[in-house]
């Protein structure tokens, strides 16, 4: 358990770019010569992508959501004015 502990916090800062030059060739080097090494990468960093597509389309759905929430409710009617007085064009 140990090592594959190990080996997911070395997949984790050569992903993040949190190594030293030296520590990023020795685990490029791993990869290379590690089939299994270069599976559980690229499933990680595969996972890692999926985390971050979701991610943002959370946060682009709760924006949207404030979005509505703001231009659609009376009580906030002045503070639409504002906004439209900050972008307009005249």
């Amino acid at each position: 358990m140990k090592t594959f502990l190990n080996e997911t916090q070395a997949i984790d800062s050569h992903l993040q770019g949190s190594e030293s030059p030296e520590a990023t060739l020795l685990f490029e080097a791993k990869l290379l010569l590690d089939p299994q090494l270069l599976e559980t990468f690229n499933w990680q960093k595969q996972t890692y992508a999926l985390v971050r597509a979701y991610s943002r389309a959370k946060l682009k759905s709760e924006i949207e959501a404030v979005h509505l929430y703001l231009f659609t409710q009376p009580e906030h009617k002045s503070f639409r004015k504002r906004i439209h007085a900050l972008f307009s064009t005249g």
